[in-house]
């Protein structure tokens, strides 16, 4: 089953609709639409779980001369996050908006005791030692990438286009508890345009 399968499965048991595709949609009021008096429409945020995020930037060079997308993860990324935007009724902001990201990963086995238990974290570690897990996801792929991916994803839903996006920021990070990989994403409009 695919990453956009689940979280369609995921919706329909919630008893939540889901359109089917993505041809059409047109944003609208939805979760945190409402009216600020000043800016139009509020802050979103809404969770994308399922698969790890997938970077989008690096290219092969195919044998025919073109170029193609190196992560093969990148498409199935990119639809799931379109479709949790869709299932959160993320509405279509107008003008600058702001995005930021929190890029969560599945931890390594490396970061677990013996018996199972995360190892207590340490926010200043790289990488896992005999005692210690690190908080922070710092190794490839790049926050730049991740955010390019998710960009791309929401536009034509959240925004515009991804060129309105003025500002935002991306962090990475590894799973903590209960959480699943994936992203929490906000989106801010930031006034008429």
């Amino acid at each position: 089953m695919t990453a956009a399968n689940a979280c369609q499965d995921r919706h329909r048991r919630r008893g939540e609709s889901v359109t089917a595709g993505l041809q059409g949609f047109s944003g609208g009021e939805g979760a945190g639409a409402g009216q600020d008096g000043l800016t139009g429409p509020q802050s979103v945020t809404f969770r994308v779980e399922g698969m790890a995020p997938a970077p989008q930037g690096s290219k092969d060079w195919l044998p025919n001369g073109g170029m193609r997308e190196s992560c093969r993860n990148v498409k199935p990324w990119r639809e799931l996050v379109a479709l949790e935007a869709i299932a959160a009724k993320v509405p279509l902001m107008q003008g600058p908006v702001r995005m930021s990201a929190v890029f969560l990963f599945q931890r390594p086995a490396n970061h677990y005791r013996r018996d199972g238990t995360l190892k207590p974290l340490n926010p200043s570690l790289v990488s896992a030692t005999s005692r210690e897990a690190p908080l922070f996801h710092c190794v490839k792929p790049d926050c730049s990438k991740l955010q390019r991916s998710t960009e791309d994803a929401l536009s034509r839903l959240a925004y515009e286009d991804d060129a309105r996006i003025v500002g935002g920021s991306c962090d990475k990070r590894w799973c903590v508890g209960n959480e699943q990989p994936g992203a929490l994403i906000t989106v801010i409009p930031l006034g008429g345009g």
